[in-house]
């Protein structure tokens, strides 16, 4: 059964990926898009720039979910950055880079096949992005779909407030109510 992908083309598409992000990587600290002045306000890991990125992404990916819980994207970048906290250092350090090469809009054109940054795309049109991206053929764009709005997803259903939203009542409490024989 044709699984898509063999051992010689992982090879290839890993090459091609460190290729793509090492470049991309050097472009945005040659350009200053990579400028590490820190966290931002009252983040652990996430710098300004990732920040003003990310905010509209997290917002399109989680949707409803956030209304549901009575909170804003702002909420959901505060539980992804609570997640990074128990992360690898080298996996935060990959996240990072990817996130420097979506500073750039050639390189966020071909990862998500829109040249404009998500904070100046309407909803209908993050949603469109979000769409085209996660149908991609190239497999470096998958990756990084994958890479950006999976962490998205899981960072935010570990919170509370998102977790009573989802009708889970949460683990049994002990000693409460039957007993076991």
């Amino acid at each position: 059964m044709d699984q898509g992908i063999n051992r010689r083309g992982f090879l290839k598409l890993s090459a091609a990926g460190s290729a793509v992000l090492a470049t991309g990587s050097g472009l945005a600290l040659l350009t200053g898009c990579s400028s590490n002045d820190g966290p931002a306000t009252g983040y652990k890991h996430f710098r300004q720039q990732d920040v003003d990125l990310l905010t509209p992404l997290v917002g399109a990916v989680l949707g409803s979910a956030l209304s549901d819980a009575g909170a804003t994207a702002e909420d959901g970048m505060k539980a992804f950055d609570d997640l990074l906290d128990g992360g690898m250092p080298g996996t935060r350090g990959a996240l990072f880079q990817v996130l420097d090469l979506m500073q750039l809009g050639a390189a966020r054109w071909y990862i998500t096949g829109s040249w404009a940054s998500f904070a100046d795309q309407s909803d209908d049109e993050l949603q469109q992005t979000l769409a085209n991206w996660s149908a991609s053929e190239r497999s470096l764009s998958r990756m990084a779909f994958k890479g950006l709005t999976q962490p998205i997803v899981m960072a935010w259903y570990v919170t509370p407030e998102a977790g009573r939203t989802t009708g889970y009542p949460g683990p049994p409490v002990v000693g409460s109510g039957t007993a076991s024989a």
